[in-house]
C-alpha cells in the first residue's frame, strides 16, 4: 500500500462516510474503550456507556467538519482539513472520556498517562480510519470503472453494430449502383450518340457520386443497431472472497504501533521491547501461514484461513500480554479482538485496492482498443463509397466530357466508342475490385486507418463522449499526412481514454493547431487533477506519448497537451503502450488464480 493511495483516499471525500462511522463505533465500544475505569464486571456497562456517549461528542463535533471538506475544492486543503481534524479528536479523545465520566458517575477523573493514551489514540484513529478510507475509495474507482467500462463499451458496440449494418448496406449500394451505371452506358451507346445524350449520362454519374460522397460523410449514429442487452451484473460476492492478505508485516506494525505504548506506560519499556521481539514473530508467522494454506485455495477458503489463522495469532498476543504484564486489566485481552480486527481491515482494503487497480487497468486496456479498432474499421467501411465516388466523378466524368466534346466536333468513330467502354468497364471494375480487396483485407484482420483516422476516431468517441474540436486550417492540411494523422490519433484517443477514467466529465474538447514546427495536441476535460491518482501514476501512460507531454490543471480543467513534430523524420511510429503490471502483493499465483 503506497503514499499515493493513502493520500488519494485522503483527499477524496471518503474519510467521513457512513462504513466509517459505524465502524469507529464498534472500535470505541471494544478495542479503545476507557478500561483504567474497569474494575470488576459491573462497572463494563459504566465503561461501555462512557465510550459510547464520548463518541457521540467527537461525532457531533466534526459534522462541520465534514461539511466543510465537501466544500473545499483543492485536494491539498481538503487532506490537511481532514488530517488536522482527526488527530485533534484523537488526542481529545481521552479527555472527553473523563469529563463524561465525571459528569454521569461523579467520581474523580483519571488523567494518568495521557502521553501513551494519546499516541494510542491517534496511531488506532489515523491509521483505522486510513484504512477504511483507502477501502471505500478503493471500492468507488472500482464500481465507478466498472460502470463507465460498461457504459463506453455498450456504447461501443452499439456503434460496431450500426457499422455492420453500414457496410452490409454499402455493399448492397455499390454493386446495384456500378450495374445500372453500365447498364445505362451500353443503352445510351446503342442510341443516338450526341452532345445531348452524353451529358445526361454524365449527370447520372455525377449524382450517383455525390450520393456516395454524401453517404460516406454519413454519420453513423443516425443507423439503428440492434437492442441492447442489459448490462450482465457481476456474481455476488461472500465477504470471505473480499479478503486478500496484507503485505507481510504490515499488521503486526499496525497493531504494535497502537499498543506498545500502552504496554510501555503499564510496564515500562524493558517489557514493551519484550513485547515488540515477541509479538513480531508471531505476527510474521501468521503473514507465512495464511499464504501458505491458501495458495491452493479458493478465494472464499483463503478469507476464511486468514480470519482463523488470525483469530489464532489474537490469541498467542494475549497470552504474550498475560505473561509479560501480569495483572488482571481486561485491556490484556484486547489483542484477542483487535489482532483479527486489524487483518481483516486490512485484508479487505487490500483487495479493495488490487482490484480497483485492476478495474483501471482493464478499463485503460478495454476502451483504447475498442475505439481505435472500431475506428480503423470505421474508416474501412467509407473507404469504397470514397473511392467509387471518386473514380465516378474523376475517370467516369472524365471519360463523358471527352466523349461529348467529341460528340459536338465529330461523328463518333466504331474506335471512339470502343474505347469509351474499355475505359469506363475498367473504371467499374475498379471499384468492385477495390470493394472485395477492402473485404479481404477485413477478413485477415490487416485493416490499417488512413489519413482519414483522427478524424474518424473523433466521430467515433462522440457515441461515448461529448466532443468539441477546434483544428486550424493549417493543422488540417499537414494532417494529410497518414503517419502524422495517425499519430495525432493515438494521442487524442489517450486524452479521451483518460477524461473517462479519471473525472466524471460528459464534455471533451481537443484542439490541434500548427506552434512553430510542431503540431501542438490538446484534449481537455472538466475536472481536478490527482497529483497522485489511486491507481498509480504509472497509469497515466503520458510517457510513451513523446517528449513535452505533459498534463496539468487549468483553471477548472485537466489538459493532456503533446507536441508532434511536423518533420516527417521526426514522426514516431504510434507507440505501442505497454499496459503496467500491478503491485506485486496484488498478483495471484496461477495455481491460485484458477480456483474459486
Amino acid at each position: 500500500m503506497s503514499t499515493h493511495v493513502w493520500w488519494d483516499a485522503v483527499t477524496s471525500h471518503a474519510f467521513f462516510t457512513g462504513p466509517a462511522i459505524w465502524i469507529s463505533l464498534v472500535i470505541s465500544l471494544t478495542v479503545m474503550a476507557p478500561y483504567q475505569h474497569y474494575s470488576g464486571p459491573s462497572s463494563y456497562v459504566q465503561v461501555v456507556t462512557v465510550a459510547a456517549v464520548g463518541w457521540a461528542v467527537l461525532v457531533a463535533a466534526l459534522i462541520p467538519v465534514a461539511r466543510l471538506e465537501r466544500r473545499l475544492q483543492r485536494a491539498s486543503h481538503r487532506g490537511i482539513l481532514v488530517l488536522t481534524a482527526i488527530i485533534l479528536a484523537a488526542v481529545l479523545r481521552p479527555f472527553v472520556h473523563e469529563g463524561v465520566y465525571l459528569l454521569l458517575y461523579g467520581d474523580a477523573a483519571d488523567i494518568s498517562a495521557p502521553i501513551a493514551r494519546i499516541v494510542s489514540n491517534v496511531v488506532v484513529w489515523v491509521a483505522g480510519l486510513s484504512i477504511i478510507a483507502m477501502t471505500v475509495r478503493s471500492i468507488e474507482l472500482t464500481r465507478g470503472s466498472r460502470q463507465r467500462l460498461t457504459t463506453a463499451i455498450a456504447a461501443l458496440t452499439a456503434g460496431r453494430r450500426r457499422l455492420a449494418r453500414f457496410e452490409s448496406e454499402n455493399r448492397e449500394i455499390l454493386g446495384p449502383l456500378v450495374s445500372d451505371l453500365r447498364r445505362n452506358r451500353d443503352r445510351m451507346l446503342a442510341g443516338t450518340i450526341d452532345f445531348a445524350a452524353v451529358r445526361d449520362y454524365a449527370d447520372q454519374v455525377r449524382t450517383a457520386s455525390h450520393r456516395l460522397e454524401e453517404r460516406a460523410g454519413l454519420d453513423l449514429r443516425v443507423f439503428a443497431s440492434a437492442a441492447e442487452g442489459k448490462a450482465v451484473e457481476p456474481p455476488p460476492r461472500s465477504a470471505f472472497t473480499m479478503l486478500r492478505p496484507a503485505p507481510y508485516l504490515v499488521t503486526g506494525f499496525v497493531f504494535l504501533l497502537g499498543s506498545v505504548p500502552y504496554v510501555h506506560h503499564v510496564a515500562g519499556p524493558w517489557v514493551a521491547l519484550a513485547a515488540i521481539l515477541l509479538s513480531g514473530p508471531v505476527t510474521f508467522a501468521a503473514d507465512i501461514v495464511v499464504r501458505v494454506l491458501g495458495r491452493t485455495s479458493s478465494r472464499a477458503r483463503r478469507g476464511r484461513i486468514l480470519i482463523a489463522v488470525w483469530i489464532a495469532a489474537g490469541g498467542v498476543m494475549t497470552l504474550i500480554s498475560h505473561l509479560l504484564v501480569g495483572t488482571g486489566e481486561p485491556a490484556l485481552s484486547v489483542p484477542l479482538v483487535s489482532v483479527p480486527f486489524v487483518a481483516v481491515a486490512l485484508a479487505a482494503c487490500t483487495d479493495a485496492i488490487a482490484r480497483a487497480s485492476d478495474s483501471a487497468h482493464r478499463l485503460e486496456a478495454v476502451l483504447g482498443l475498442v475505439a481505435r479498432t472500431l475506428t480503423a474499421k470505421t474508416a474501412s467501411a467509407r473507404r469504397p463509397l470514397r473511392n467509387a465516388a471518386h473514380v465516378l466523378h474523376g475517370r467516369v466524368q472524365g471519360r463523358c466530357v471527352l466523349l461529348a466534346a467529341a460528340a459536338d466536333e465529330w461523328e463518333l468513330t466504331p474506335d471512339d466508342i470502343t474505347r469509351f467502354r474499355r475505359e469506363t468497364d475498367a473504371a467499374f471494375d475498379s471499384i468492385l475490385a477495390f470493394i472485395a480487396e477492402t473485404d479481404s483485407a477485413a477478413l485477415e484482420g490487416s485493416v490499417q486507418s488512413a489519413h482519414e483516422d483522427l478524424f474518424e476516431l473523433v466521430a467515433t468517441w462522440r457515441a461515448v463522449l461529448g466532443v468539441t474540436s477546434d483544428i486550424s486550417p493549417a493543422a488540417v492540411d499537414v494532417l494529410i499526412e497518414p503517419a502524422l494523422s495517425r499519430r495525432v490519433a493515438t494521442i487524442v484517443n489517450e486524452g479521451f481514454v483518460n477524461a473517462i477514467k479519471h473525472s466524471i466529465a460528459k464534455e471533451v474538447r481537443v484542439d490541434i493547431d500548427v506552434v512553430g514546427d510542431a503540431l501542438l495536441v490538446r484534449t481537455s476535460s472538466i475536472g481536478i487533477l490527482d497529483r497522485a491518482p489511486a491507481v498509480g501514476p504509472e497509469l497515466r501512460g503520458i510517457s510513451v506519448l513523446g517528449p513535452g507531454a505533459r498534463i496539468y490543471q487549468r483553471d477548472d480543467a485537466v489538459v493532456l497537451e503533446v507536441p508532434v513534430p511536423l518533420s516527417v523524420d521526426h514522426v514516431e511510429p504510434a507507440p505501442v503502450v505497454a499496459l503496467p503490471r500491478r503491485a506485486w502483493w496484488t498478483r495471484r499465483s496461477p495455481r491460485a488464480s484458477r480456483v474459486g
